[in-house]
């Protein structure tokens, strides 16, 4: 028997709002098809995952949320009283998330390792690790990631980038432009 939800100990999010939810998105359908017990599982796994999260500002209570000293994407406070939507929509993404692909859980990066592929004589060769030329990789897939970004420490996450040796010092290269960032 899993545990029991409980809002504000051990979930952000009630199994009757992420049923509500989920019930509401195209492509989502397979979370009505789940027993109670393993939704459960899906939203306590999620809300273990999200409070491994470095977040701004200080805890006000034995987990993370809510918290004082954080300000949203707008660069407004955010209530030390309650735990923004856009997290416990991110726990319930997340949660479904993890029933469609549960190697979610141990990942670090939903990023894609692949540095080159080739077929013949035809060649295709990744500057970074994921293939994008955003330069950010992070934990969860980002539809969670959009909903949780301001609230972390950091807000772009893993940044990527470049950096040369063979001089006397590394020369680190910022990801928006190449220059230089270090005196010579």
């Amino acid at each position: 028997m899993t545990t029991a939800l409980v809002v504000g100990t051990n979930t952000y999010a009630s199994l009757a709002e992420a049923t509500t939810y989920l019930g509401d998105l195209i492509g989502a359908d397979s979370w009505a098809f789940l027993d109670p017990d393993t939704q459960n599982k899906a939203l306590l796994t999620a809300f273990k995952l999200l409070e491994r999260q470095q977040w701004q500002g200080e805890a006000v209570g034995s987990v993370d949320w809510p918290r004082t000293g954080v300000l949203d994407c707008a660069g407004d406070p955010v209530s030390a009283l309650t735990v923004p939507g856009d997290l416990s929509t991110a726990q319930i993404e997340l949660a479904y998330a993890v029933t469609v692909d549960n190697s979610l859980v141990a990942k670090t990066t939903t990023a894609d390792n692949t540095k080159r592929l080739q077929a013949g004589s035809a060649s295709i060769e990744f500057f970074n690790t994921d293939g994008s030329d955003n330069f950010q990789s992070t934990r969860f897939p980002s539809n969670v990631m959009e909903l949780i970004r301001c609230f972390l420490t950091s807000a772009v996450g893993n940044t990527g980038g470049a950096e040369s040796f063979g001089t006397e010092c590394p020369e680190t290269f910022s990801p928006d432009g190449y220059s230089r960032n270090q005196p010579f």
